[in-house]
């Protein structure tokens, strides 16, 4: 059977699976938010980036990625924990969200005040970028606000945050239009950063308000809190070393070259490289609840689920690294313009960073519901290791493309390489070896 023939069969497939069925509705706006404003946000972030040249992006970059190390930890770990909880009612909706919330408006007022001194120490000269890091560093407590998307994607109501977002990112990209249009500097510009968070934090929690179907009241239950936190202080590792595969080359690029030109133009190619990663997060956080919810009913469903899910993340990666193999040249030049020349190349090596960091996101949903959770610590551990040591190696000799290639390196071992030495995880690296076949698009009995 043809190629054409084989992706045809599966996509019958696919619209006869009662999974995907009910996956598609949810998906279809958190795809549908991410398209509008990522067709938005590309061509306004890379108008500011001409505006401000490979240097200054270059800064505005490396503070960016450097509260983003912080921002992986102020999460807590809570997302998935919490979505399970109120799919499972093991706590009432109020209780959940009003604890989660507080947890996160702690650890982000901690990891805010963190953040800010620990800059000082890491670039102490750099006076500039320590006022940046404290402005982008305020968004953890905003984000704090963001813990109803949990309500959200527990009960699949996507249209709520997606018409939020939208809005809210068609007022930032105007606000960036104007930046430049004023010559702003890159204090503004992290101003903006900054206020987007908060926008977003207040919207949803008035929809939430609006929309909820449940009248549960919201208080802080302790004991809750101390559960919670005895489960996620594994997913609170296992977020930092996942963000360390996507921001600590751009901090040691920005600290280890005597200027931030590479790293501006290194940024003008990741932020390509990471422009499709909705679809499959959309795609992952529809799967969730339902994944979640067979496995409590249906083994042998759930693990198609789970088979169905990585099939796909797969060969939508496959789809997107082609067609940036194909078109990076041309896609630099019109976006960036000449002086960003150089990261054509570079994404031409990022791209493929993204397919196996995206698998690695739709395995954490396995682990949490097998219960191995705790291995993911070990996975990304040993995947930030190799990272960093790769880093280390290649960015005096290779510059941005020495980045490009630990951060590729390190995505396959943290992801694939790893889980095949451990037994109770080892299952996932098997799936994810079927998911480059379309033999995981298979009707369910």
């Amino acid at each position: 059977m043809k190629i054409k023939d084989k992706i045809a069969v599966s996509l019958e497939r696919l619209k006869g699976n009662e999974v995907a069925t009910k996956i598609i509705n949810n998906a279809s706006w958190l795809v549908g938010d991410k398209v509008f404003t990522m067709v938005i946000g590309v061509f306004v972030m890379a108008l500011v980036a001409r505006y401000l040249g490979p240097e200054n992006y270059g800064v505005y970059n490396y503070a960016l990625a450097f509260v983003t190390l912080f921002t992986a930890l102020s999460t807590l770990g809570l997302e998935t924990l919490s979505v399970k909880s109120i799919v499972q009612q093991d706590e009432e909706e109020g209780t959940i969200l009003f604890t989660s919330l507080v947890l996160r408006v702690v650890g982000g007022g901690v990891l805010t005040f963190l953040a800010s001194i620990t800059i000082r120490f890491v670039a102490p000269d750099e006076e500039l970028v320590h006022l940046l890091v404290l402005i982008m560093s305020f968004t953890m407590i905003f984000k704090s606000l963001e813990v109803i998307e949990y309500w959200i994607q527990a009960y699949q109501k996507s249209k709520i945050s997606s018409l939020i977002r939208m809005g809210v990112y068609v007022f930032s990209a105007l606000l960036k239009i104007v930046f430049v249009l004023l010559e702003g500097s890159l204090v503004h510009l992290a101003m903006i950063y900054m206020s987007d968070a908060l926008i977003i934090g207040i919207a949803l929690v008035i929809a939430y308000f609006k929309n909820r179907t449940l009248q549960s009241k919201w208080k802080f239950k302790f004991q809750y809190a101390k559960n919670i936190l005895s489960q996620s202080w594994y997913l609170i590792l296992a977020g930092l070393m996942g963000t360390l595969f996507m921001q600590i080359d751009k901090v040691m690029l920005g600290s280890m070259l005597p200027n931030k030109e590479e790293l501006g133009i290194y940024s003008a190619a990741t932020q390509i490289a990471s422009m499709w990663y909705f679809v499959p997060m959309a795609i992952i956080t529809s799967f969730k609840p339902v994944i979640m919810g067979k496995k409590k009913i249906d083994e042998k469903s759930y693990l198609k689920s789970v088979q169905l899910l990585y099939t796909i993340v797969a060969w939508i990666g496959i789809a997107f690294g082609i067609f940036i193999l194909l078109f990076s040249k041309i896609i630099i030049g019109i976006l960036y313009g000449p002086d960003y020349f150089k990261a054509a190349s570079i994404l031409s090596i990022s791209i493929w960073a993204g397919t196996f960091a995206m698998l690695g996101t739709a395995a954490s949903t396995w682990m949490v519901s097998e219960g191995t959770q705790k291995y993911s610590t070990i996975l990304l551990s040993g995947g930030a290791i190799a990272n960093v040591g790769l880093n280390f190696i290649l960015i005096p000799i290779l510059g941005g493309y020495g980045a490009a290639i630990a951060t590729l390196a390190a995505q396959i071992i943290a992801n694939f390489i790893i889980p095949l030495f451990i037994k109770k995880v080892r299952y996932s690296s098997m799936m994810m070896l079927k998911a480059f076949t379309f033999t995981g698009l298979r009707k369910e009995d």
